[in-house]
C-alpha cells in the first residue's frame, strides 16, 4: 500500500508540473509552414514558454484562465447551457430567449488577440483545415526529448507527404527531424470542473473562433486522439481548451 501511495503522489508531481502554467510566457514566435494561406502559426501554446509545455487552458470566449471550468462560472451565461448571455442564435439556449447574431468571437473575447494583440488570433476552422491538409503530421512521445506526447507538425517536403499523418505505429519519414520546419501540438487535454484534467497524454483538444453549426452552447475546434485529426470538432463552451495563436501579418 505504502508503494503504491508513493507511486501515487510521484505521479501527481509530474502532472502538476506539466500542467502548471499560471502566466502567458509565449513570446509572439511563429513559423511558417509555407501553407497557402500565408498564415504563421506560433510555436507554443499561449500560456507556455516551450513548445512542449501544455500552457493555458480557456473557456471558449474567455480570455483569463480560472479554477474551476463549468458553466457555474462561464463568462456568457447565468449558470447553466440555457441561459446564454452572448453568442447566442437558437433563442431556447439564451437567457430569457436572448438571441443575437454573433457566430464568431469578437476580438475582445479571443484569447490570443487579448494577451498578444491585435495581429494574432484563434485559428480558424480553415486555418485548422488548412493545417491538416498541407502539413505533415508525426506522432511522438519524446518531443525534444521531453517524455510528452502530441503531434510534431511539419513544413511537407513533398506534394505526397501532405496530409499524410504517421500515428505511434508507423514510421516516420527519415526526411524529416525536428531540425526541419514545425510546430509541435501536445496533446494537453481538457480542463472541467474543479481544474480537473482530462485525456492528457492522449488527446489535443484546440478552439476555433467559430461557434458550433448546430448548438450554440458548443464551439467549434481542431481535436486530436491517436491516429485521428478532426479539424471540425465541437465541444461545450465552458471547458477550458488550449490555444494556439496564428498571426496572419
Amino acid at each position: 500500500m505504502r508503494n503504491r501511495l508513493l507511486k501515487s503522489f510521484a505521479l501527481f508531481a509530474l502532472l502538476a508540473t506539466v500542467f502548471a502554467s499560471c502566466t502567458n510566457n509565449y513570446n509572439g514566435d511563429v513559423v511558417d509552414l509555407g501553407l497557402p494561406s500565408g498564415v504563421k502559426w506560433a510555436t507554443c501554446n499561449l500560456g507556455a514558454a516551450n513548445p512542449w509545455e501544455y500552457g493555458n487552458y480557456y473557456a471558449w470566449g474567455e480570455t483569463e484562465t480560472k479554477n474551476d471550468y463549468s458553466w457555474e462560472t462561464y463568462k456568457y451565461c447565468n449558470i447553466t447551457d440555457t441561459t446564454i448571455t452572448k453568442y447566442c442564435n437558437n433563442a431556447e439556449y439564451g437567457n430569457g430567449g436572448f438571441t443575437d447574431t454573433l457566430t464568431t468571437l469578437e476580438s475582445a473575447d479571443d484569447a490570443a488577440t487579448a494577451v498578444l494583440g491585435s495581429d494574432y488570433s484563434l485559428p480558424t476552422i480553415a486555418d485548422w483545415e488548412e493545417l491538416n491538409k498541407e502539413c505533415y503530421w508525426v506522432w511522438t512521445g519524446t518531443y525534444n526529448n521531453r517524455k510528452v506526447n502530441g503531434y510534431v507538425v511539419y513544413k511537407a517536403k513533398s506534394a505526397d507527404d501532405k496530409g499524410t499523418i504517421v500515428y505511434a505505429d508507423g514510421t516516420p519519414s527519415s526526411l524529416y527531424s525536428i531540425s526541419d520546419i514545425h510546430i509541435f501540438l501536445p496533446a494537453a487535454g481538457g480542463c472541467g470542473r474543479r481544474g480537473d484534467h482530462v485525456l492528457a497524454g492522449t488527446s489535443g483538444f484546440y478552439w476555433s473562433p467559430s461557434l458550433d453549426w448546430y448548438s450554440p452552447d458548443h464551439a467549434s475546434n481542431c481535436v486530436f486522439h491517436g491516429g485521428n485529426v478532426h479539424p471540425l470538432y465541437s465541444d461545450g463552451r465552458y471547458v477550458g481548451l488550449s490555444v494556439r495563436p496564428v498571426r496572419r501579418k
